[in-house]
C-alpha cells in the first residue's frame, strides 16, 4: 500500500469514527437538554436542581442497558458533573 493510499484510508477511518462520536455526543446532549427543559417547565424555576435532576436522569437512561448498578452509577456521575458545571457557570463574574 502506498503512502497516499495509507493516508486516504487513515483519514477515511478517522472521519467515520468522528461521525460516530458526534452522533453519540448529540444523543447525550439531546437527552440532557430535553430533560432539563421539561424539568424547568414543570418546576417553573431556573436553578441548580434542574441540572442535577436532568444529569441523574440522563446518566440513568444511558446506563440502563448495562443494568441497575450501571444506571445508578451513571445517575450519580452525570448529576455530579452537571452540578459542578452549573455551579461554575452560575458563579458571579468579577
Amino acid at each position: 500500500m502506498t503512502t497516499r493510499e495509507q493516508l486516504r484510508h487513515g483519514f477515511k477511518d478517522m472521519g467515520v469514527r468522528s461521525f460516530s462520536s458526534a452522533k453519540n455526543f448529540a444523543v447525550v446532549g439531546a437527552i440532557f437538554a430535553g430533560t432539563e427543559c421539561c424539568i424547568e417547565g414543570f418546576r417553573a424555576k431556573n436553578d441548580l436542581t434542574n441540572g442535577i435532576a436532568a444529569g441523574c436522569i440522563t446518566g440513568g437512561v444511558l446506563g440502563a442497558r448495562a443494568g441497575p448498578q450501571a444506571a445508578a452509577v451513571g445517575c450519580v456521575g452525570f448529576a455530579a458533573f452537571s452540578a459542578a458545571i452549573d455551579y461554575y457557570m452560575r458563579m458571579p463574574s468579577e
